[in-house]
């Protein structure tokens, strides 16, 4: 197709992307830069910007969340990398925004996790989950090339709206460990389904 040149704006109804067609094969693969349907999710390279909305309103404390167990399923990382790349093995986590919008209303600290397991209930263990968020997270410091001296704290999804907790791990994943939980520190025994946050994440696939 030759080049066009558009005086307004280009608009799609299903997202953006950027394409190579192979020369002999006429196959199609992803250069890498993307822009999904709801705009949650912008791919530049290898370099990701996802964003998920988090409600507790589906939380049930009939019985007693422990340290671990899921609040909600937020959602599934994507995996995508540009032509010519190694195919990806790690998740690479360079910065976590996480923005309260309700509080929960409930004493309510946890986690965000990553795991290869869809679809795991709230109030039951995370599938071997790996802490990305949170006080069980050893960061990294980028300016030493080594582990940080300090402990992360968790979050507190009991903030007062407005508030946040941002952190940036530098910490790696599994690439089949796609799918995002937060998940409970604190023993929920008590009505927390107000609560509301959203979540921003940066990540690197390699």
């Amino acid at each position: 197709m030759a080049t066009t040149t558009f005086s307004g704006a280009v608009r799609s109804k299903n997202g953006f992307q950027v394409i190579n067609e192979d020369g002999t094969s006429g196959a199609i693969t992803q250069t890498g830069f993307s822009v999904n349907a709801t705009g949650q999710l912008v791919s530049m390279g290898t370099r990701k910007i996802q964003s998920f909305a988090g409600t507790l309103a589906g939380t049930d404390t009939s019985t007693a969340y422990a340290d671990g167990d899921v609040l909600v399923e937020l959602g599934t990382l994507n995996t995508d990398a540009p032509d010519g790349l190694v195919t990806p093995t790690k998740f690479f986590i360079h910065r976590a925004l996480i923005g309260i919008t309700t509080a929960a209303g409930q004493t309510l600290v946890g986690s965000l996790k990553l795991s290869a397991t869809s679809g795991t209930a709230t109030n039951a263990a995370v599938s071997s989950g790996t802490e990305i968020v949170g006080a069980g997270v050893t960061s990294f410091n980028e300016q030493l090339s080594a582990t940080q001296s300090i402990t992360e704290i968790d979050i507190n999804f009991n903030d007062t709206a407005g508030n946040y907790h941002i952190f940036v791990p530098n910490v790696t994943a599994p690439i089949a460990s796609t799918h995002l939980y937060a998940a409970a520190t604190t023993t929920l025994n008590a009505d927390a389904t107000a609560g509301r946050f959203t979540v921003e994440l940066e990540y690197s696939v390699f």
